[in-house]
């Protein structure tokens, strides 16, 4: 599955009927088919679309309404950008509307994504939270599965709430939600059932995506700071987004606030990573763990890992475990790859105001149908993901015509 985020032009007709509806011409620049690929649009680019109406606001392609998701992602109560999926042949152009519909004709489309952050009460129950923040690093063992988990019916990640913040994967057997059923920690009932489970041992390595310092000799914990926090974004039908955010961590001789911002589609196993931060940063550190002393791809730009390992202490219930990582960091952004042990990382200097944006991927052989049986087929995967990835753009001509 790839993450992409295409070419589109629009064409605005306010239509004075009570309605509006924006005419969206979408374009694939690519030279392969491309599935499942996001297109995301940025409602405050629409100024004929007032705040009042982004809530109604629905898709349409060849006259029948399909899956759309509508976020608030700054929390000021307005959905700021609307999402959807569609699939393209090489260069192939479609035509979608946009519309604005009455609440009753909004269709409830199924959700395809999931994210949970639970905390542990005194009394022993669980709650659903949207955020979690400390001043210690004491919410490991606070919170069930240890911190906020996202996840697509390909893939489930979660994000240690302590000073390693490494992000672990679930892998499954079948395309399905399941953290909410399992809680990540699957029952023997449910493993005979053929649900997933968590499948890679992270200790301290630096997991899959992980953002970690680095002290010129290997990557390093955030593990000085006054604040941190976790909380989920946004969750619906097409997509999840999650936060992992430190305040005053202190690394390269001052005090930064840093957000790392992940974001998961639906029918995608691939993530997006998002760095948000108050100061320049020479080097953060990124990428995958090697897995049971397997084999490595190693880039300035690309670094993946395939092995086979145990991913619980408990070696008699849970056996070895095979598994792919993968990082994509685009080139514009300078990495360079090191080896440091277990961990095959890329160094990314960080430009005060920008946002440093970088993909993350994962499989398990113990997939259904699963195409990366071994590791050539996965890093020839890893290959084709990051030459898709590689060119994203969006451009846009508007243009208002009223009727």
């Amino acid at each position: 599955m790839k993450t992409r985020i295409l070419f589109f032009s629009l064409l605005f007709i306010p239509l004075f009927l009570g309605a509006t509806t924006l005419k969206l011409t979408l374009r694939n620049p690519n030279t392969v088919a491309v599935d499942n690929a996001p297109v995301v649009l940025k409602l405050d680019n629409y100024k004929k679309i007032s705040a009042a109406k982004r809530s109604s606001l629905a898709v349409f392609v060849d006259g029948k309404q399909i899956s759309s998701q509508l976020d608030d992602l700054n929390n000021d109560g307005v959905a700021d950008e609307l999402v959807f999926l569609q699939n393209f042949k090489a260069a192939e152009i479609h035509t979608v509307l946009l519309k604005t519909i009455c609440t009753q004709k909004r269709i409830a489309f199924p959700a395809e994504v999931y994210a949970d952050l639970i905390a542990k009460e005194k009394d022993g129950t669980h709650k659903f939270v949207k955020e979690a923040s400390s001043t210690k690093n004491d919410m490991y063992n606070a919170l069930h599965h240890h911190g906020v988990a996202f996840e697509s019916v390909l893939m489930a990640y979660r994000i240690y709430f302590d000073n390693k913040s490494t992000i672990d994967i679930y892998g499954k057997k079948k395309p399905q939600l399941e953290i909410a059923a399992t809680g990540w920690y699957p029952t023997d009932e449910q493993l005979a059932a053929g649900y997933g489970d968590d499948i890679l041992l992270v200790s301290g390595w630096v997991g899959v995506g992980t953002v970690k310092g680095w002290n010129g000799q290997k990557a390093t914990h955030i593990d000085k700071f006054d604040k941190r926090t976790q909380r989920i974004v946004s969750v619906g039908n097409l997509r999840a987004v999650v936060e992992s955010e430190v305040q005053g961590w202190q690394y390269e001789g001052k005090k930064i606030d840093m957000t790392v911002r992940y974001i998961i589609y639906a029918r995608h196993r691939d993530a997006v990573c998002e760095i948000r931060a108050s100061e320049d940063i020479k080097n953060l550190a990124t990428g995958v763990q090697q897995i049971g002393g397997g084999q490595l791809l190693s880039s300035n730009e690309l670094v993946g890992s395939w092995g086979n390992y145990f991913p619980q202490p408990d070696s008699v219930k849970y056996g070895k475990e095979t598994a792919g990582l993968g990082v994509y960091v685009p080139v514009k952004y300078k990495g360079k790859q090191v080896q440091s042990g277990v961990d095959n990382l890329i160094l990314m200097p960080y430009k005060k105001g920008e946002i440093l944006r970088f993909y993350l991927t994962a499989a398990a052989l113990k997939e259904e149908n699963i195409l990366f049986t071994a590791s050539d087929k996965f890093f020839g995967y890893l290959a084709k993901w990051k030459d898709e990835l590689k060119d994203i753009e969006v451009k846009q001509k508007i243009g208002f015509i009223n009727k």
